[in-house]
């Protein structure tokens, strides 16, 4: 009986010596490319802008708009905006200009008959100072001296007060000139704004330049134009693409964007056909990071693509698509998981399993992708390496 124990705890100690740890992972060349995941949509090299019309109302409140990615043919209504509080203006402007008008005829009115009235004193004036020039006499043995001053007197009482009255004329003239030049501007800058509201209430309507497939221009927020929403004037709303030539705009995560330089390699699929794959090169990288999303923190480098092929049935503006960019072509490599690898001042290690315990294995590291990495020296092909920091375990 004791012999059977002996012999039952040495074979479990025999097995538990050589039970391997459970997180290990066997070293071995692979097939290892690098690509990077990135998401966007279609959109057209050539289109023609479509803008909100440009006036002097200010923001505009947009009625209808026509269905985004219908055709429409050169002439068609685009997008129709509300005028109802253009027209209120109008007629309050029109009212205005009314009585600035009735207000003229009555100031002209009131200024000829004051004038006519002046013009008259004038002329009776003149003909009593002629009479008196006329039939004035001086002679002393016909008239007392008293008589002749008084004649004199008057005279020139009669010269000073036609003098006055050319005054008068002439002041008058100045200022009725002054009143009627005020109205007429009033009237001008009346008539102004008439013309102004006129040709913004002709505008309420965008019409398609040309025949093309309608597509709105969303905003740096990431919307669209809708029917109720303000409109400053020259806002980019619509396009009218070419499909002709269609390229891919693309977004890779900031963390991720790793080797990202013009001509490399895309290969894209349609989410509404991903039985259709098409390829591409990378034409453009923006210089900096952005947000894509209202209140989403993260920010991500646009790429865009140029397509080697088109089809423009299958390629429309807008379409959503998932794309993976090749940094690195597939080719046979020593790579491990990037979780087996760890830091420390500044070398890079692994836990290498002997069959008994671990031991630290500096590594040369080569390129990565978001889940392996090459090693270029260090280890070698069947050993196996710990999937864990062993200093934790």
């Amino acid at each position: 009986m004791k012999k059977l124990i002996i012999i039952s705890l040495a074979l479990l100690s025999i097995a538990c010596e050589e039970q391997k740890p459970t997180m290990l992972y066997q070293v071995q060349e692979q097939s290892f490319a690098i690509e990077i995941p990135a998401k966007g949509e279609l959109f057209a090299a050539k289109a023609t802008v479509i803008s909100s019309p440009v006036s002097r109302g200010g923001v505009q409140n947009i009625a209808w708009l026509a269905p985004e990615y219908s055709t429409v043919k050169k002439g068609d209504v685009i997008a129709r905006f509300d005028g109802e509080a253009m027209e209120v203006e109008s007629e309050r402007n029109q009212n205005e200009a009314a009585i600035i008008a009735q207000d003229i005829l009555e100031k002209s009115g009131s200024l000829n008959k004051d004038l006519y009235a002046i013009n008259k004193d004038i002329s009776v004036v003149g003909q009593e100072k002629a009479f008196a020039d006329q039939f004035s006499i001086d002679d002393i043995r016909i008239r007392s001296k008293l008589e002749i001053i008084d004649s004199m007197q008057n005279t020139a009482y009669l010269g000073v007060k036609q003098d006055y009255l050319h005054w008068k004329s002439d002041s008058f003239n100045e200022s009725s000139m002054g009143d009627m030049s005020l109205l007429e501007m009033k009237q001008q800058q009346k008539q102004s704004k008439l013309a102004q509201l006129s040709e913004s209430l002709e505008k309420l309507e965008i019409k398609a330049p040309h025949d093309g497939l309608l597509a709105y221009k969303a905003n740096w927020r990431g919307e669209k134009p809708r029917a109720g929403q303000s409109i400053w004037p020259g806002q980019k709303i619509a396009e009218l693409p070419d499909i002709n030539e269609m390229k891919a705009k693309l977004f890779v995560i900031e963390s991720e964007a790793v080797g990202l330089v013009v001509d490399k390699k895309v290969n894209l699929q349609l989410f509404a056909h991903v039985d259709k794959p098409f390829s591409g090169r990378i034409s453009s990288v923006a210089p900096f990071p952005k947000s894509i999303k209202r209140g989403d923190p993260q920010k991500y480098f646009e790429i865009e693509v140029s397509l080697d092929e088109q089809n423009t049935q299958l390629f429309v503006p807008g379409r959503k698509l998932q794309a993976h960019i090749v940094v690195e072509e597939a080719q046979p490599k020593l790579i491990v998981p990037l979780q087996s690898v760890f830091t420390k001042d500044n070398r890079s290690f692994v836990y290498l399993y002997n069959g008994k315990d671990f031991t630290q294995a500096e590594v040369e590291l080569g390129k990565a992708n978001l889940s392996h990495v090459e090693v270029i020296s260090g280890i070698s092909a069947g050993q196996h390496i710990s999937l864990t920091d062993q200093e934790q375990s």
